[in-house]
């Protein structure tokens, strides 16, 4: 353990001063860490705020100090990343009081995007400055956490060939989308929730907490983190030749209007899938069984918010 305690001292009771750790993933989104570092420093220095920077050093690292955050009475801490980053923070605040900041420099940003979080950097720290909590709900799929979107299908497919490129960013994540699109076959998935069993051969099944991938591709426009639910979304499989379309409509959050979606709310669901398909929890791709269980947790993330 990194022993937090000794980058703070106790702060009393009637302080406004809020204790907040920054963490950097120096590996996320194609972003110059070291300037954000400068302008945190700049911005924060003389502040209400009493801050530490880090960079994390290893996978897993930042639930390590979102815990050591929680038992060393933080306030909140603040991640500089993307959607992976976010989950591994996230993961360790969750049904705590400490809450959790983002400062979006991952490939897709999916929960900063639908959070409505500033993607200027300025304006991202004037957002965790203000300090203004929003609670929302975070769900678990087989035990694993998630607090944005999740899937099986096609969506999974191109998690696990994102995280094989060396090179993050926008036009990777498009360019494996298309390789694979060509590709790819639909699968038949069993579906069981509110007492009642769906069959359906589809591209991919999403599990949607926001209602993005990121960039602002929506996929499930009727989305709430805050209802208690989670959205399912059923894709079909578009021909090629109205894929652009498709595409369109995804962007215009419209996708929810063709006959090659199909949504779903719930507060618990089962699938069942080909035990070859891969899951992806907020855009990294998870070992599971063929079986998955997933559960929503209400309202169980502070989150900072403009």
């Amino acid at each position: 353990m990194i022993g937090l305690s000794r980058f703070f001292v106790p702060v009393k009771a009637y302080s406004l001063q809020k204790r907040i750790l920054i963490i950097i993933n120096p590996v996320s989104g194609i972003s110059n860490k070291e300037r954000i570092r400068h302008v945190l420093h700049e911005k924060l220095h003389g502040s209400h705020l009493d801050y530490t920077v880090m960079f994390s050093e290893f996978p897993g690292h930042g639930t390590q100090l979102a815990n050591e955050a929680s038992e060393n009475g933080l306030d909140a801490i603040v991640v500089v990343g993307g959607d992976g980053s976010v989950n591994e923070v996230a993961k360790g605040l969750v049904n705590t009081n400490v809450a959790l900041g983002i400062i979006p420099t991952g490939s897709g940003n999916g929960l900063a995007h639908f959070l409505h979080i500033p993607f200027n950097l300025s304006k991202a720290i004037d957002n965790i400055k203000a300090f203004r909590i929003k609670k929302i709900d975070t769900f678990t799929i087989n035990g694993h956490f998630g607090c944005n979107l999740s899937g099986v299908g096609f969506d999974a497919k191109v998690a696990v060939e994102f995280s094989k490129v060396k090179r993050r960013g926008f036009w990777s994540y498009f360019r494996i989308v298309l390789q694979e699109y060509l590709t790819y076959e639909s699968q038949n998935y069993v579906l069981e929730f509110n007492g009642k069993t769906y069959n359906r051969k589809a591209l991919m099944v999403c599990f949607a907490n926001s209602n993005q991938f990121g960039n602002n591709a929506v996929i499930a426009p009727g989305a709430s983190a805050d209802d208690g639910l989670i959205d399912i979304c059923v894709i079909s499989k578009v021909p090629l030749v109205e894929a652009p379309v498709m595409g369109t409509m995804l962007i215009s959050r419209l996708i929810n209007k063709t006959h090659y979606a199909e949504y779903f709310k719930t507060h618990e669901v089962i699938l069942h899938k080909p035990q070859s398909e891969a899951l992806h929890i907020d855009g990294d791709p998870v070992d599971t069984d063929n079986t998955i269980h997933v559960k929503v947790n209400p309202l169980s993330l502070n989150v900072i918010v403009p």
